[in-house]
């Protein structure tokens, strides 16, 4: 069993009205699958267009294999000028 915490952001935050949520996996995980859990774990963020999932300050490959230690942060879109 892995637990990841991961950090909530801007859009994330307000949705969710949390700083941090936990998503649970039957063992280590892909980011896209980590990401995709979690959109279905919480349906609000499915309304985002471009979520991103970071993981020790950078955004893994899909194929990157996540590990519970790293601070893994959901990055909401974002805008400026």
């Amino acid at each position: 069993m892995a637990t990841y915490t991961l950090l909530l952001f801007g859009i994330c935050r307000d949705l969710l009205k949390k700083d941090q949520i936990t998503i649970e996996t039957q063992g280590p995980i892909e980011a896209y699958a980590l990401l995709e859990i979690t959109k279905n774990t919480y349906p609000a963020l499915r309304t985002l267009p471009s979520l991103r999932l970071a993981a020790d300050h950078h955004f893994p490959k899909t194929d990157f294999i996540v590990e519970e230690h790293m601070e893994i942060a959901l990055i909401p879109p974002v805008s400026g000028g």
